[in-house]
């Protein structure tokens, strides 16, 4: 959570300016809320002494950077630089990429003490991946020795979300969310949210989807489509930026930047992505994030309204694999709107929406799905993710045995959260298991593994009873034999 310089500046900004914004973060609350990192994003530099080291531009920042990042600091906050993997940035020349200076910038940077790193995707050199020159600049920051998280801003390209987790905290899904300086227009919004949901299965802590900076208060938007917008990437869990003038930021954007409940949404610890239910009509949109565990009962629900008329939204109790009744809050009212059967349902404006929480009896005998590919699960040896258009998400995780002196391979599925110790029912779906049956070892938690049979088959499934305790599980795969299993996810019951 922060500012960033871009979407309201472009580079017609300079010291004093982001000093202006470091102190508004404090006097707006934001700080205390969360909104911590300051970005300065795009020229900052503007060549290379002859030896290679960056050279500042001494217009933009008399003072120097160092002098910069201390005030920032000095508020409590913390300071996020920009670079690029080309020879130059975005913005052309003078202003300095870092290709074939991972190491030198990455020292640079954390001498002037960043916390954040951004490295965007223009003028990439066409004798690279985007990807190999990303992995250098983490191995850099390493180096370092300072902690500074790592932001990959390639636009999508790459798909970095199905590889990344060990090389940034975070990355860009999309291109920029507007190509103006301080205007946005509606449908880009939309466009990038939905894109960005396309791979919520991969969000996770320290594995965030970036649907770009917010335009909250930017020209282009009415309040009522702002207040959606930040609802569509709180729901999200996505990074929140503020992308406005925050000096110069009016009452009601405040209110919608300053919103704890629907800041606990996105920055809830499991860490969940949205998930569309089914549309109950069209231009309608209805998505849910899991709270606190799956399983857990208790779930953020997002109704909206993409049409340019008023319409009805709905939600449905069953479709949130709730039972009986469960209680409402709206979000952006802070009210508890009551107990209600089988559904809610509410008139939304057009571009309108509603942030709700509902909290209600989870239907166990349903039970509770966990993919193989969420970052949150733990992967060893050889095992590796695997696209597979057949999958519930579009990938699997591939169990191959012995190869290159390691042991096989497992998979661990993490955070298997059950309200009370019991018999519970795990059942794995496989594919491209080969043509005879295949062995896998089932641990739970800490008891002895026990060997499990998965039949050959293109796509099969196995029910293993398992016993959970009350809280936290975990349960884990391991092949040690030759060829491979493929696990696409795991559903548990009870």
């Amino acid at each position: 959570m922060g500012w960033a310089s871009w979407n309201h500046f472009f580079c017609d900004y300079n010291d004093q300016t982001i000093r202006d914004q470091a102190d508004a973060l404090v006097s707006t609350g934001m700080r205390d809320l969360g909104y911590r990192y300051v970005l300065i994003q795009e020229c900052l530099t503007s060549g290379r002494e002859a030896d290679g080291s960056l050279i500042v531009d001494a217009k933009r920042f008399p003072h120097g950077m160092k002098d910069l990042v201390d005030y920032v600091h000095a508020r409590g906050l913390k300071a996020g630089t920009y670079t690029d993997v080309g020879e130059y940035t975005c913005a052309g020349k003078p202003y300095q990429g870092s290709y074939r200076h991972e190491d030198q910038d990455a020292a640079t940077f954390a001498g002037w003490g960043m916390d954040f790193v951004e490295m965007d995707y223009c003028n990439r050199p066409h004798e690279t991946t985007g990807r190999a020159i990303y992995e250098r600049m983490a191995e850099a920051i390493r180096k370092t020795g300072r902690p500074m998280l790592f932001y990959i801003c390639s636009w999508g390209n790459e798909s970095p979300w199905t590889w990344a987790q060990d090389t940034a905290q975070l990355w860009r899904t999309e291109s920029d969310i507007s190509g103006e300086k301080n205007r946005v227009q509606w449908d880009n919004v939309v466009g990038n949210f939905e894109s960005s949901a396309r791979h919520a299965v991969f969000s996770a802590p320290n594995s965030w989807n970036d649907p770009d900076m917010m335009e909250v208060g930017t020209p282009g938007l009415t309040p009522t489509e702002a207040q959606t917008h930040f609802s569509m990437w709180a729901i999200s869990a996505a990074p929140l930026w503020a992308g406005n003038d925050l000096a110069q930021m009016d009452a009601a954007t405040r209110g919608l930047y300053t919103n704890a409940e629907a800041i606990a949404v996105d920055q809830d610890p499991l860490g969940a992505g949205p998930v569309q239910l089914r549309e109950y009509s069209a231009g309608i949109e209805v998505w849910m994030k899991p709270l606190g565990a799956l399983g857990s009962g208790v779930q953020a629900v997002l109704l909206v309204n993409l049409a340019s008329v008023p319409a009805e939204a709905a939600v449905e109790w069953s479709d949130l694999a709730l039972t009986g009744k469960a209680q409402v809050r709206d979000l952006w009212a802070h009210k508890d709107l009551g107990e209600f059967r089988e559904a809610y349902k509410t008139l939304l404006p057009a571009h309108g929406s509603v942030l709700l929480k509902v909290t209600g009896e989870f239907d166990w005998a349903r039970g509770t799905t966990y993919e193989a590919e969420w970052p949150g699960n733990l992967r060893a040896g050889n095992a590796s993710l695997l696209p597979c258009p057949e999958c519930s998400h579009g990938y699997a995780v591939s169990l191959r045995g012995p190869a290159n002196g390691a042991q096989g391979s497992s998979l661990r599925f993490t955070h298997i959260v059950v309200p009370r110790s019991g018999r519970f029912y795990a059942n794995v779906v496989y594919v491209y298991s080969g043509e005879a049956n295949n062995t896998v070892q089932v641990r739970v938690n800490q008891a002895q593994p026990a060997d499990v049979k998965l039949p050959g088959a293109i796509y099969g499934s196995v029910r293993i009873p398992v016993d959970l305790q009350q809280g936290e599980n975990s349960i884990e795969f391991r092949f040690t034999a030759a060829g491979t299993v493929d696990i696409d996810r795991l559903t548990v019951t009870r």
